[in-house]
């Protein structure tokens, strides 16, 4: 009886965890990010007033796309995971579109606006640091939210 005891305790801790994955779009409606967000919402976007647009398709595909106005292309990601790691921070794994090149940020929500709060990359690359942007030293943008 013993020795069945232990194999099936065994076997249950051998199970691969499901993971409490909830889905995306639920999510990104209970961290109220859906809509668009820019530094300054009363100007259009532009190199120096990105926007951040956070949306959810008819299929429930969840996208997160950069605007800097024109010259410049879209810059978008699919938006593969969403948790909320702490009361004001969620943690998004993304996608880059049509490249697939795969990125890990956290966001950082203090009242109306949030904070790409730290990013990087499957292979440990660092892009953002508590806020701050690697490679030029800059505290990364604070967008604002203008539409849902």
């Amino acid at each position: 009886m013993i020795g069945r005891a232990a194999v099936a305790a065994l076997l249950l801790g051998a199970t691969p965890c499901v993971a409490d994955e909830s889905p995306v779009p639920g999510v990104l409606q209970q961290f109220a990010l859906s809509g668009s967000w820019a530094i300054d919402c009363a100007r259009p976007a532009s190199p120096d007033n990105e926007y951040s647009i956070y949306a959810v398709s008819s299929t429930g595909d969840a996208i997160l796309t950069y605007a800097r106005g024109e010259p410049y292309r879209d810059v978008t990601y699919a938006i593969r995971t969403a948790r909320l790691v702490a009361e004001q921070r969620l943690a998004l794994q993304v996608l880059r579109l049509p490249e697939k090149i795969p990125v890990e940020l956290v966001l950082r929500k203090d009242g109306d606006s949030i904070q790409v709060w730290s990013s990087h990359t499957p292979d440990g690359r660092m892009l953002v640091i508590d806020g701050v942007i690697i490679g030029n030293g800059a505290p990364s943008p604070r967008f604002k939210h203008c539409s849902k």
